[in-house]
């Protein structure tokens, strides 16, 4: 399948050229060519010639025409294409070479003449630098091959719970807690889009272990993502593997928990342990309704690491995820992290498990943030939009980052060895120098793009060893090692890289680049000291360009960033305004309630209070009642005991004594007798 159409203006000077014979002239090109013509100005007539083939025939046709011993005689530049007007040949320059075709039709004048004639086509043996060219235009019309792609997805657990969380701090509280952990709270909030990094994972080389496009390679390094996360790079041994027994008091003094609170909440799921989701949430509530917010920061961070940046089980915090936030140096883990789920995952397809948000934010950082490119979103395709790109695009990182150390080897490792949670890989420093800002020099050495380490852990445990002791040895470089910070590229490597990209192929169609390219220049018609100074100049100006673009950017995030501060500052007025107005009516409620039991005691206590007065009456008549009794009794009694005493006298008057009789005396010893002969009972 034949890829888009592309057009070249072509000017021809006043040396005889007739519109007439030019016409015939473009009725022998080869088949997928086509010719418009136009009225041309005072140089010449304008013909446009316009290939329904690949846009990808090599610059290489620039050094067959300076070596033409006939010369230009008229050069034109239209984008990233030419056409070249040679003595007897007029050559196109495309982009891609095609190397060893056979030689076909030529279109050659004689060189008494400066007009282009069919008639003296000849079919004559001409000069290897004629055929060459003449073979390459040919191929224009011959599909290009492209590399095979896979679908890859992209699955994140549902945050909402932790946003909603992380909500409850102020933005003083959100400061303390980025100076402490880092500003990982963008990536918990980030949207990930998975299209661009379906995408940029198309572009994978898997040899080298970066993404390489057109004539350019990306690939993501410890430098940018301590820069993005905010989280400064330790350079000690990094995360290796988590201990074999769990010491619940470390856990716990940095989760700000109790031992045995923790120990009783460590699960397991799957083949990890670690702490449900469930119950951090749960804990972190409850230290944020007291206020305690460095124990409701070091909370929430741990569910960030254990969901965001290192997901393993579904809503599960794993061993690996506390242990890599207790040792504080996530970034080595997150790189290699990112390195290994793309590598296990290419060719193959399927999901890609690491921090996706990371990658996107990397990826995106690159790429255009204003211009066609992103004007062109709604029109094209992000493959397309990415296929347009060239190096001259891409937002190299040095007006952006102040790096001036970059880690390139560590200890017997030409490359930098990594160790994730999963598996180890390294990475290439040597291949992102420019993304740093530093100048790509030339092409790489074989050691150090090859693949020195990849494999899962538990696989080697002697090799992980290695790599631990290989990090206590860190091979640093410094600007006066890898030199001034330009952030371009020179020939050699530009060339490596378009070789590489003949042998791995690209995995979309070309594309016409969108934005407008530096115009071409021919380093043998431009001292060196004067391409250079252009070159730096060029630079200079596009560096330029970017830093008003991200002040601009920054003063609108600025913008939207006070927007949302005194937005927040309202909400924080309006619910402050609202707490005190529900507190106000909670104190007037609770204040009537009071007034009206205060109604109802004092109705009770009037109440009471007749009752009161009722029973002290009653008492009163009952006291004067008995009052009466007591002394109509004290009468009676009186009355009564002078009878008493009067019948005492009449009595002692009338009773007279009985004169002593012995009779009565043996009477009584006779029954006294007969009580001791008669049984009890009988004698009644």
């Amino acid at each position: 399948m034949l890829s888009s159409r592309f057009t070249l203006s072509v000017s021809f000077p006043s040396f005889g050229i007739n519109n007439a014979r030019w016409r015939l002239c473009c009725s022998c090109f080869p088949a997928g060519f086509s010719r418009d013509a136009t009225t041309g100005d005072s140089a010449g007539e304008i013909e446009k010639l316009t290939c329904a083939g690949p846009s990808s025939l090599s610059e290489s046709l620039l050094a067959l025409s300076s070596s033409d011993p006939g010369g230009i005689l008229s050069l034109h530049t239209s984008g990233v294409y030419m056409m070249i007007f040679c003595e007897r040949l007029f050559m196109l320059r495309f982009s891609r070479p095609y190397p060893g075709l056979d030689d076909t039709h030529e279109y050659v004048v004689p060189s008494s003449s400066r007009s282009f004639d069919p008639v003296f086509r000849e079919t004559q043996p001409t000069s290897p630098v004629h055929s060459r060219a003449c073979s390459l235009i040919e191929m224009a019309t011959v599909p290009e091959l492209k590399r095979k792609t896979c679908s890859y997805s992209f699955h994140r657990e549902p945050l909402t719970s932790l946003i909603e969380l992380s909500n409850l701090m102020t933005s003083g509280n959100q400061k303390g807690f980025v100076d402490q952990y880092g500003d990982i709270l963008t990536l918990l909030k980030m949207v990930v889009d998975p299209v661009p990094l379906q995408t940029l994972l198309q572009f994978y080389d898997p040899e080298l272990h970066c993404f390489t496009f057109q004539d350019y390679q990306l690939a993501p390094t410890l430098e940018e993502y301590s820069i993005l996360l905010s989280v400064p790079v330790r350079y000690q041994v990094p995360f290796l593997d988590v201990p074999k027994e769990v010491d619940f008091r470390v856990v716990a003094r940095a989760l700000h928990l109790g031992i045995k609170e923790v120990s009783d909440s460590w699960k397991s799921s799957g083949d990890v342990v670690g702490l449900p989701l469930k119950f951090l949430l749960r804990v972190a509530r409850e230290e944020a309704e007291k206020g305690s917010w460095e124990a409701f920061h070091a909370q929430l961070a741990v569910m960030i690491y254990g969901i965001v940046l290192f997901p393993s089980m579904p809503n599960f915090v794993d061993y690996a995820a506390v242990s890599i936030f207790i040792g504080g140096n996530p970034v080595p883990t997150l790189l290699v992290d990112t390195y290994y789920a793309i590598h296990s995952r290419h060719g193959k397809g399927g999901a890609i498990r690491c921090c996706l948000p990371l990658l996107l934010r990397w990826f995106l950082s690159l790429l255009p943030v204003s211009g066609p490119f992103v004007d062109a979103q709604s029109t094209h395709k992000w493959t397309q939009r990415v296929m347009s790109l060239t190096s001259y695009d891409i937002r190299w990182q040095s007006y952006r980052m102040d790096v001036r150390n970059v880690v390139m080897s560590c200890g017997g490792f030409r490359n930098v060895p990594l160790v994730g949670t999963r598996g180890c890989i390294n990475y290439n420093p040597v291949l992102s120098l420019r993304q740093l800002g530093f100048v790509m020099k030339g092409r790489p050495l074989e050691a150090e793009v090859a693949e020195s380490v990849y494999f899962e852990k538990q696989s080697d445990p002697d090799r992980l060893e290695q790599i631990g002791g290989a990090w206590k040895s860190i091979g640093m470089k410094d600007g006066s090692v890898l030199g001034k910070k330009f952030a371009v590229a020179m020939p050699d490597y530009t060339d490596w890289v378009k070789e590489r990209v003949e042998t791995l192929l690209l995995p979309y169609d070309r594309m016409e680049p969108l934005q407008e390219q530096p115009p071409l220049i021919l380093a043998e018609s431009v001292p060196a000291e004067h391409y250079k100074q252009a070159l730096m100049e060029n630079r200079r100006l596009r560096e330029k360009e970017q830093d008003t673009q991200i002040e601009l950017y920054k003063a609108k995030a600025d913008r939207l960033n006070l927007a949302h501060q005194l937005r927040g500052v309202r909400e924080e007025d309006a619910s402050r305004l609202r707490s005190k107005k529900r507190s106000y009516e909670e104190m007037e409620s609770m204040l009537d309630a009071e007034h009206r039991e205060c109604l109802r005691l004092q109705r009770v206590e009037a109440s009471y209070q007749k009752k009161i007065r009722d029973l002290e009456k009653q008492l009163r008549d009952k006291d004067i009642q008995l009052k009466k009794e007591v002394d109509l009794r004290q009468a009676s009694e009186n009355h009564l005991g002078g009878e008493v005493v009067e019948l005492r006298r009449q009595l002692k008057e009338k009773i007279t004594l009985l004169p002593e009789c012995s009779e009565c005396d043996l009477l009584i010893d006779q029954c006294q007798y007969l009580k001791t002969l008669i049984p009890g009972g009988r004698l009644s």
